[in-house]
């Protein structure tokens, strides 16, 4: 693990592509629609571009990485209200592009998400949003199928939210959700009056589960719900469920009883297997704060401060870290983290345990990426 400081780089955390030892890669936006490639060397700060003409995206351009390609759409607009879109995977290391397919719609459209390396998920809006849709496109065979389960993508008539992860189990590819009750848009529903405040809402956190083939195969079907099962069901209006990373290969979650005042870390080893891994009582650590933690797939908490020193446990290992200077979680067991704001300036501040050196960064946030604390500029977002 190492620290590069990208804050003088203009990119935020959803432009970069990879961090190599000696190179970081990334999207550099011009305007609001014009984006191109580029490769920053650090050893001679040399910036190359990669891709020989600029791209265009009029919604929310998303990247996908995997391993060395980039997915992302390239949209044309021909003045008459049709947008000619097309599916480019890119490779960063050679520089080249593909490009996968091309379709025509009146909608604008933005790539949702990339299933095995394979299935593409679509969502067009229009310029009424009752016909906007979700649609999913196969690379291999070329076919192409709306989407008629809403949950999948957010829409808000059940008041969900689903949160997409994929898994391996023996060689078959699964589709996990984190399902969840979405308030923003309960309030929204209420507020707008399609629906009543003695209605029955579901308060209820899961996560569900289905093979990515059952679900391809309902999709193109064309059934209204996919075949999710549940794997695990929160009922009480306080219970959530949290995704805590991906730890070895293994997904990780923590489900909270809000009757119980507890929380147990769970990893997903099977289809219909949650492993235990802690339990948290939340009672028995009176926290002054805690930190759900996707790098190390765990959660930091907060147990004393003062002027003379701040006290952490990471409660999967139980281990406690202590400093002079406030933070609040860890990195790699090696790095102490303390993000702050102090009026119009937000920081980060990293003690290295093994150098004990502490680095400060003003004007800044960071990521992790390939084994690397990459710290950005708060201007850049």
């Amino acid at each position: 693990m190492r620290i590069v400081d990208a804050r003088a780089m203009p990119i935020d955390h959803e432009d970069v592509i990879a961090v190599t030892s000696s190179s970081v890669y990334y999207r550099e936006k011009v305007g609001r629609t014009t984006f191109s490639l580029f490769r920053f060397d650090e050893e001679n700060a040399e910036v190359t571009q990669l891709n020989r003409h600029p791209y265009e995206d009029y919604g929310y351009a998303k990247l996908f990485v995997d391993k060395d390609i980039v997915y992302f759409l390239n949209e044309i607009p021909d003045g008459q209200g049709v947008i000619r879109t097309e599916l480019i995977a890119f490779s960063y290391e050679e520089g080249t592009e593909e490009v996968l397919t091309m379709f025509e719609k009146r909608g604008n459209s933005t790539l949702f998400w990339v299933l095995d390396n394979r299935y593409f998920l679509f969502l067009t809006a229009f310029e009424s949003s009752e016909s906007d849709e979700a649609w999913l496109y196969d690379r291999v065979t070329g076919q192409r199928e709306r989407i008629r389960d809403e949950r999948l993508v957010g829409k808000t008539e059940r008041f969900r939210e689903l949160y997409l992860f994929t898994t391996n189990f023996n060689g078959v590819p699964y589709i996990v959700c984190n399902a969840r009750l979405d308030e923003f848009d309960y309030y929204d529903a209420l507020d707008n009056g399609r629906i009543s405040p003695d209605d029955p809402i579901d308060h209820s956190e899961a996560l569900l589960i289905c093979t990515l083939d059952e679900a391809v195969e309902a999709i193109w079907d064309q059934q209204d719900e996919l075949p999710f099962d549940d794997i695990l069901r929160l009922h009480g209006e306080g219970d959530t469920v949290q995704y805590l990373g991906d730890n070895e290969g293994i997904l990780r979650f923590s489900a909270f009883v809000d009757a119980l005042n507890e929380e147990v870390i769970y990893d997903l080893t099977a289809p219909d297997v949650l492993h235990e891994v802690s339990v948290v009582d939340w009672g028995a650590y009176e926290p002054l704060d805690f930190t759900y933690d996707d790098i190390g797939s765990t959660i930091f908490i907060k147990v004393d401060e003062s002027d003379m020193h701040t006290e952490v446990i990471d409660i999967t290992t139980g281990a406690r870290y202590i400093d002079v200077n406030p933070f609040e979680r860890v990195i790699s067991q090696r790095y102490l983290v303390h993000e702050y704001t102090d009026g119009l300036t937000s920081g980060v501040i990293l003690f290295d345990l093994e150098l004990e050196e502490r680095f400060a960064y003003e004007n800044a946030y960071f990521m992790v990426i390939d084994d690397t604390i990459l710290i950005l500029s708060m201007s850049s977002i």
